[in-house]
Order: structure tokens, then C-alpha cells, then sequence
């Protein structure tokens, strides 16, 4: 599997960034997990016609699903002018809130499945499990599994027990880490720490870890990558537009 990174960032973008967005490819499956603020024009450069298979929210906040927005007039308007495009376009997602979910699904371009605890759901040969994780509205972990190897994408969580038993066994761990160890102020933070992911990572038994859903405001992927990295030496920060092979 290829891992490109759309967007990185959370909740806001840095200058010239993109929320979070990850574009996964492999044997004619082409899967967009989250599209956030900035992360739909990233996507036309690697895809420009929007051949997609299907699109997986791990939930509704909008630093990782505005641009479906924007992807639905995109769809409609060059469906309108003849260019062929996957409409309806399978999304998979929380169906809360719900004034999220029915902006989606009230158009007809997006096919909505709703995420539920334990889904799996394949595409030729993925095969997704989703799980419920911790965080202020309804959110779900992707675990992708293709030809043996194992992608695990956190979502936005706080670290609880059961998540390293969720990830054991994962070849690469992408884990939004939207804190550093010194800044969490309670037991269970709406975010991973750079800290957590590492110990996540160390805990699952993973290859590599891959750090994103990085704060805006400042530049802090070194004080990000050194704390992980405490824990879990094969560590990197995603950077928006590379390519990681799965």
C-alpha cells in the first residue's frame, strides 16, 4: 500500500498547509481517509480526475471533513459537464453529529454508510476494521489490512488501554498526536501525545510510526519526533504530499 499525506495539521493548518487527509492506494483501490481544510487540492494533484473508491471519516469535526464539502460540488460539476466521476462516491462515517452527517448525505452524490463499532467493510482487496475510540463526538480508528501488511490510523483519541491491543500486530502505525507530554491536562486528552503515540507504537509491536495531526500555531515537529521517539525509535513526522509505503 502507498500512504500519501494530503494534510497534516489540526485543528487549523499552518500557512500553506492542510488539515488532515490521506490518500491510500494499492491494487486499483484508491481510499481518501479524512479530507480537511486545504487537504481537496492536494488530492487533484495526485488524483485529478477524483477516481476515488471510496472515502473513509474517522469523524465529523471539520479539520478533518470540510472539503467533503467542497468534493460534492466538485463531483456535481464535472458529472455536468460529462467527465465521469464515481457518483455516488462511498463514504463511510459517524452519523453524529447530525447536522454534519445530513449536510452529506442530503445531496445524492455521497452514498453514506454509517460507522459503527466492529464495521468491516472491504474494497477489492482492503479490508478496513473500524473501532470506537475516545474522543468529544463519535470517532473511529481504521485498521487497513492488503496482501498481509497492516496500516492502523488512530483518528483523534486519547490514549486508553484497549487501543495497543486494537493496533497489535499493525506493520505501520499513523497516529494523530496533538500534544506533547507536558501540555495534557487530563487522564484522558481528546488527543494522543507524541509520548503516547511512541509508547502505542513500542506496545502494538509496530515497524514504524508516523506522527501527524500536528498543531498549527507553531513549528514543532522536532520537540514531536524526540518525544516519540524516547519510546519508539523508528519514528518520523509526516510531511504533506510524500509518499509512505505500507
Amino acid at each position: 500500500m502507498k500512504l500519501t499525506v494530503l494534510g497534516r495539521y489540526g485543528p487549523f493548518p499552518a500557512p500553506g498547509g492542510a488539515c488532515s487527509g490521506y490518500l491510500l492506494e494499492s491494487g486499483g483501490v484508491t481510499l481518501v481517509m479524512d479530507l480537511g481544510s486545504g487537504a481537496l487540492g492536494n488530492l487533484l494533484r495526485r488524483v485529478p480526475g477524483l477516481g476515488l473508491t471510496a472515502v473513509l471519516l474517522s469523524h465529523l469535526h471539520s479539520d478533518h471533513m470540510s472539503d467533503m464539502l467542497v468534493l460534492r460540488y466538485a463531483l456535481q460539476q464535472l458529472s455536468a459537464r460529462g467527465q465521469p466521476v464515481p457518483m455516488p462516491l462511498t463514504v463511510v462515517s459517524p452519523d453524529e453529529p447530525e447536522a454534519e452527517f445530513r449536510q452529506l448525505a442530503g445531496s445524492g452524490v455521497y452514498d453514506m454508510v454509517p460507522a459503527r463499532d466492529s464495521l468491516r467493510i472491504r474494497f477489492g482487496d482492503m479490508s478496513i476494521a473500524l473501532h470506537r475510540v475516545i474522543h468529544p463526538v463519535p470517532t473511529y480508528c481504521f485498521d487497513i489490512e492488503h496482501r498481509g501488511r497492516r496500516l492502523f490510523y488512530t483518528g483523534d483519541t486519547g490514549y486508553f488501554a484497549a487501543l495497543a491491543d486494537l493496533a497489535k500486530g499493525a506493520h505501520v502505525i499513523l497516529a494523530g498526536t496533538g500534544f506533547l507530554n507536558a501540555e495534557k491536562t487530563t487522564a484522558i486528552a481528546p488527543h494522543l501525545t507524541a509520548g503516547e503515540a511512541g509508547r502505542l507504537a513500542q506496545r502494538a509491536g509496530a515497524e514504524q510510526l508516523l506522527c501527524t495531526h500536528i498543531w498549527g500555531g507553531e513549528p514543532r515537529d522536532e520537540a514531536i519526533l524526540a518525544e516519540a521517539k524516547a519510546y519508539f525509535p523508528n519514528t518520523l513526522v509526516v510531511e504533506e504530499m510524500h509518499e509512505y509505503m505500507i
